[in-house]
């Protein structure tokens, strides 16, 4: 864990290590039918910044299936199902490249083979 710089009067808060793991999300708002896809630039215990042509706004809730490679779990293909929040939206002032979202992890599930553990 990395500390971050707290503001005046405030103590630090201990950071998760980020893990630099690029890897297939889609995600949607709850009860919504269209499911969104994007990227992982990296991932912690407590939340993933996610590349995607979609632009949202903080505090916006999420549901996310996040696709483990096969080598992960070693026994066929696995997924992590999140639900998260927005917490930061960082539009890219280049025309054409990914928007990020910084989202903070709330609750999640793997499922194995199709089976949720």
């Amino acid at each position: 864990m990395t500390d971050v710089k707290p503001e005046q009067g405030q103590k630090a808060i201990p950071r998760a290590e980020r893990f630099p793991i690029s890897i297939p999300v889609r995600y949607r708002e709850p009860n919504h039918p269209e499911w969104l896809e994007g990227k992982t630039q990296n991932i912690s215990c407590s939340g993933l910044l996610l590349h995607t042509d979609a632009s949202l706004e903080p505090k916006i809730t999420l549901e996310l299936r996040i696709e483990l490679p096969v080598s992960v779990l070693g026994e066929g293909r696995g997924e992590i199902l999140c639900k998260g929040t927005v917490v930061r939206a960082q539009e890219n002032a280049l025309e054409g490249l990914p928007t990020a979202l910084a989202v903070a992890i709330q609750s999640y599930r793997m499922t194995r083979g199709g089976q949720v553990h």
